[in-house]
């Protein structure tokens, strides 16, 4: 047999392990993944129409940093989209939160670059927040009051392919401002699994699946879903360091400032207090004002 005979054959045997392969991996996603998607959404169809059809009041509260807590009315709104190519499977569920504007307070802030800082704190969250501005006569902002009005579009997300088998899901905006992603096993989808993330996309518990790993990493995959608020907190904290450093160095120009540094110096240009028992100048000339 020939180095072409040999070569043949280890390709031939690495395409027959590759169609293996990929065979399990159609047979799996067929008997296990499909299954247990349609479980889940058929789960999702009854939930979201249930709390549609009840109304209940639902609502929940984001904290902004810089203002504190947007309270967000949850609507009757909820839908369910499923898309499903060849070997993959995507289920979209969506809801919207509506601020009530009425139960946030409303701030005034003073200072253009503090009122510029939350001013981008709001755009970031995705609404707007400055209601009123107060200006010069140049029309640079002096002051402006704040609270927040718009929506917030909340969406839960369900993504597996053949070449996994694992379930991943998003979470925007539910328990914050961001995205919270988890990842289970296809095999754990029960109705115990359907139960946690009904409640807690109905707002009902701040968690969807019950961490059983080490503090460690449980710390570790708390960071790494919280990224997104951290990264927002951090800018919005250097934002409001620059605006003290602009003030601290505006007030520095003032007129004024410097007489008030030197006011403990003190120039004294009066003549000294003679002596009441030492004779004047004419006294020590004539002796007048001697002791007898």
């Amino acid at each position: 047999m020939g180095l072409l005979d040999d070569l043949e054959q280890e390709a031939q045997k690495k395409r027959e392990e590759k169609e293996e392969v990929l065979a399990r991996k159609r047979e799996y996603f067929k008997t296990t993944t499909i299954p247990a998607m349609e479980n889940l959404y058929d789960y999702l169809s009854r939930l979201s129409k249930s709390l549609n059809f009840l109304k209940t009041e639902r609502r929940t509260r984001f904290k902004v940093i810089g203002y504190g807590d947007v309270v967000v009315k949850i609507e009757n709104d909820m839908t369910i989209q499923a898309q499903m190519p060849m070997y993959a499977r995507e289920i979209k569920l969506t809801v919207t939160g509506v601020i009530d504007t009425a139960s946030c307070p409303m701030i005034k802030v003073e200072g253009a670059g503090k009122v510029d800082a939350l001013a981008e704190a709001f755009r970031r969250c995705g609404f707007e927040g400055m209601q009123r501005a107060e200006r010069d006569e140049r029309g640079n902002i002096l002051s402006a009051q704040f609270q927040p009005l718009g929506k917030v579009q909340m969406v839960a997300s369900f993504i597996t392919d053949m070449n996994s088998e694992t379930l991943r899901m998003e979470f925007a905006n539910f328990d914050n401002l961001g995205v919270r992603k988890e990842s289970v096993a296809i095999t754990s989808l029960n109705d115990d699994l359907f139960d946690q993330i009904g409640k807690f996309i109905a707002l009902q518990q701040n968690y969807v699946v019950r961490e059983t790993v080490s503090d460690d990493m449980r710390e570790a995959w708390r960071r790494g879903l919280s990224n997104e608020t951290q990264k927002r907190e951090v800018e919005q904290k250097i934002a409001v360091q620059q605006v003290k450093e602009m003030e601290r160095l505006e007030a520095q120009k003032k007129p004024g400032s410097i007489t008030e540094r030197i006011k403990a110096v003190i120039i004294d240009s009066s003549e000294p207090e003679q002596k009441k028992d030492e004779p004047g100048l004419l006294g020590k000339l004539f002796g007048f004002g001697k002791k007898k």
